[in-house]
């Protein structure tokens, strides 16, 4: 991606002469060997020359790396959980309730202000393959289900234009969990 360049109102606080103009640029990091090229945000003042980053450059360059680092561990990207949250009906507080991880934990997931736990992201991946299952996680959450949710009615996850996993019915009608019953 090249330099994109963009004026702002904002008065340079260091000087207090110049005007700041964002820049965004190319920036290679490092995770766990991996390496990629992600997007950085700065501000750069017209008279004096400072580059400068406030606190909305810091969140946007956070969120970027993070959402870097989704990736590097195999997590769903927060665009991923927001996509599957969408599909199931619930709003980010539903969510929540359902899934745990705290009253605004799908706020923070899905703008990659923080990496769920590997144990939150395997749930979310039943959640998106056996319909039961979510059905189950409303019950416990004292919700009602937002729509029946019908058997085998998997949630498709693409990577990069490859699918990272659909279960089909005959692999997951084997190992389906069966309901608990008192046998006493």
């Amino acid at each position: 991606m090249a330099e994109i360049i963009t004026p702002t109102d904002v008065a340079c606080p260091i000087c207090g002469e110049g005007t700041l103009i964002l820049h965004v640029e190319d920036d290679t990091v490092e995770y766990k060997g991996i390496t990629r090229t992600i997007p950085s945000q700065y501000k750069v003042c017209t008279a004096c020359g400072s580059e400068q980053a406030d606190m909305d450059d810091l969140r946007v360059n956070k969120r970027a790396m993070q959402a870097f680092k989704k990736e590097v561990e195999g997590l769903l990207t927060g665009q991923e959980v927001k996509a599957l949250r969408e599909v199931l009906g619930l709003t980010q507080a539903d969510a929540a309730r359902m899934f745990g991880g705290g009253p605004v934990a799908f706020s923070k997931y899905e703008s990659d202000d923080v990496m769920q736990s590997e144990a939150m992201d395997k749930l979310l991946r039943v959640a998106a393959h056996i319909p039961s299952a979510v059905n189950f996680l409303h019950y416990l959450a004292g919700l009602s289900p937002v729509r029946q949710i019908g058997p085998w009615e998997p949630v498709v996850i693409e990577r990069q234009h490859r699918v990272e996993s659909v279960l089909s019915e005959e692999v997951l009608s084997e190992h389906e969990p069966q309901p608990w019953r008192d046998v006493g």
